[in-house]
């Protein structure tokens, strides 16, 4: 089997289990980019030693863990659904790391981010932390998903397919009417090159990462995804429930929810004993 007919087989397995075309595009890029990597012609000749020694090379290259982990379980598809070699987990491990809460922006931030002239940043911003948007969320925003009438957003056919409906706040509807009277959009707010068509996911990333690095407050951890995990535990700490939370982002389990779940000083405080309760000895 050659590399072509390797990544054919890959692409159409990865469309039979109905794989977003984001999630398609980019196992297929890691699979295309590990084949380079060892090259070989024939991929029966690939072996497990192939791809320990590709994650080794990631590893000293000093690649984010979680990254590395996302390479590995688009190759392990590869491997398993075309080329019929299965291995255990610990001969083919993803690597362990140190969890790391997510960043979460101070109010002071989010109103630092919000001051700029560039009604497009705004609306990108305000998305994010107002209404829990994903980048690619952003980029596939149409102006039939806007209902003003009611303060509603209904943003279809998301991750994993999932269709969910959020709450429009007023400044987030003013810039969008802001917005549409600048750019006059016809149909995607944020329209592509082709006609019809839509920016990509890496631009909505882009255009934010190029504007955060403007701030002292920023570090490496920070991404557009950051504004999401601000609208989660802000929802949370102001009194949101948390499976009303879990409809909001449009999580399939609501232990993907629960990590939004911080333990603040004032929590501990209100915390009690049971020896203070029974007034044990």
């Amino acid at each position: 089997m050659t590399k072509e007919e390797a990544l054919q087989q890959l692409e159409y397995v990865l469309k039979l289990r109905n794989l977003s075309d984001h999630t398609i595009t980019m196992y297929l890029f890691f699979s295309r980019r590990f084949i380079d990597f060892t090259q070989k012609a024939e991929m029966n000749d690939l072996t497990l030693r192939d791809i320990q020694d590709y994650t080794m090379m990631m590893i000293e290259h000093g690649d984010n863990p979680k990254s590395i982990n996302v390479v590995i379980c688009a190759i392990r598809y590869l491997y398993e659904s075309v080329l019929n070699k299965v291995y255990t987990r610990r001969q083919f491990p993803n690597l362990r790391y140190t969890h790391q809460d997510p960043f979460v922006f101070s109010k002071e931030m989010i109103q630092d981010l919000l001051n700029t002239p560039d009604c497009r940043m705004r609306l990108i911003i305000l998305l994010g932390v107002d209404c829990g948007f994903r980048a690619a969320e952003v980029a596939h925003l149409r102006i039939s998903d806007i209902d003003s009438k009611n303060n509603l957003i209904t943003i279809y056919q998301s991750k994993r397919n999932k269709t969910r409906v959020v709450k429009l706040s007023q400044a987030c509807l003013d810039v969008l009417r802001k917005y549409w009277l600048l750019y006059r959009p016809t149909d995607y707010f944020f329209p592509g090159k082709k006609e019809n068509s839509h920016i990509a996911t890496a631009t909505v990333n882009n255009w934010f990462n190029q504007y955060i690095k403007k701030f002292s407050f920023y570090n490496k951890s920070i991404h557009y995804h950051s504004l999401r995990h601000t609208f989660a535990t802000n929802m949370l700490e102001n009194g949101c429930d948390i499976f009303l939370l879990k409809k909001l982002l449009g999580h399939d389990s609501l232990q993907s929810t629960a990590k939004y779940i911080h333990m603040q000083v004032s929590d501990i405080e209100t915390a009690f004993s049971l020896s203070d309760v029974w007034g044990l000895q």
